[in-house]
Formats: C-alpha cells, sequence, structure tokens
C-alpha cells in the first residue's frame, strides 16, 4: 500500500517534503512509522493526530524509504520554465528563477519542444 492512498496524495508529498535526506545517500528517504505515535511525534507535528494514527495502523513498526519526489520537481520545474519562455522571459533569468544553469533550462525547453504532451497531467 503506498502513503498516498492512506493519507492522500497532497499529504503524502508534504510529508516527504518534510523528511531531511539522510547519511550517505541523500537522495534516499527513511521514515520510521511507530506502532503508537506520541503526541511529540514528528509524525504527529507534520501531519495531524489523526493522520498518523491512520499510517500507525497501516505501517506501525515498519521503516519506509519513500520516492524523495525529484521526479515531480523536474516535472513541475519544465512545465514551469516552459510557460516562462512562451511569456517572453529571458534564460538567463529563468535560470536564476529556479536556481539551475542556462543549459538546464535549455533543455528542458528542447525536451518540451520535442514532447509537448510529455508533462500534461501533472
Amino acid at each position: 500500500m503506498e502513503i498516498a492512498s492512506v493519507i492522500g496524495r497532497e499529504k503524502a508529498l508534504y510529508l516527504i517534503g518534510c523528511l531531511g535526506r539522510s547519511g550517505k545517500r541523500p537522495w534516499r528517504l527513511n521514515l520510521y512509522i511507530p506502532r503508537h505515535p506520541g503526541d511529540s511525534h514528528p509524525l504527529v507535528k507534520i501531519l495531524g493526530k489523526e493522520d498518523a494514527l491512520r499510517m500507525a495502523r497501516e505501517f506501525g513498526g515498519m521503516n519506509l524509504q519513500p520516492a524523495n519526489g525529484n521526479a515531480l520537481v523536474r516535472r513541475f520545474r519544465s512545465r514551469e520554465i516552459q510557460r516562462l519562455v512562451t511569456e517572453g522571459k529571458p534564460v538567463r533569468d529563468i535560470a536564476d528563477l529556479f536556481q539551475v544553469t542556462q543549459r538546464t533550462v535549455l533543455n528542458a525547453i528542447k525536451i518540451n519542444k520535442n514532447n509537448h504532451n510529455y508533462y500534461e497531467g501533472i
């Protein structure tokens, strides 16, 4: 079962965004779900008591390694880059806005031109 099916997609994405990176692999996320989360547990503080208890019922005692969301961020960024280019914003300004290189902006534009339906439905 996926986290999103227990607490909903938006809350799952929010939870993923709140998790810190760990160890030698900063792209990997680790999330321990206690069987009985107390009121002071970080999961309760992030999600609220009701959703934390749902997570505990479904995943209690498990150490989860959810996806880090980088693919979603890249798709969103590419879609927004394309929108800004269409509005006539300079590549340099777009790169500064997203804190990426100008080459990354140009690559996003190229991908969008080659496959214009790729980013629909995000």
